[in-house]
């Protein structure tokens, strides 16, 4: 199933250890709830990011508000950790 995305943030590592260089944050809107979905890894490119996902961490809100916030600490507390915000235009 696929939901229509209100906010996507990326984020990257710089580092030569092993492990996810990608972290993607998206606000996804799903059958009338909002959904906080982190993925690490590939980063999804496709408009509307497929929900069905095994690995990502899920956080369920009523509201877009709502979701837009968690959104957004989720993203700082990412950057906070030494995630690094990409800008695919960026040179």
């Amino acid at each position: 199933m696929y939901g229509q995305v209100k906010r996507n943030c990326v984020l990257y590592k710089d580092e030569p250890q092993p492990g996810h260089r990608y972290r993607q944050i998206a606000v996804v809107e799903k059958e009338g709830q909002f959904e906080v979905r982190i993925f690490e890894g590939v980063v999804q490119t496709d408009p509307k990011i497929k929900t069905e996902c095994s690995n990502a961490e899920i956080v369920r809100h009523r509201t877009l508000n709502d979701a837009l916030r968690e959104a957004e600490r989720k993203y700082q507390r990412s950057v906070a950790a030494g995630w690094i915000p990409y800008n695919p235009y960026s040179t």
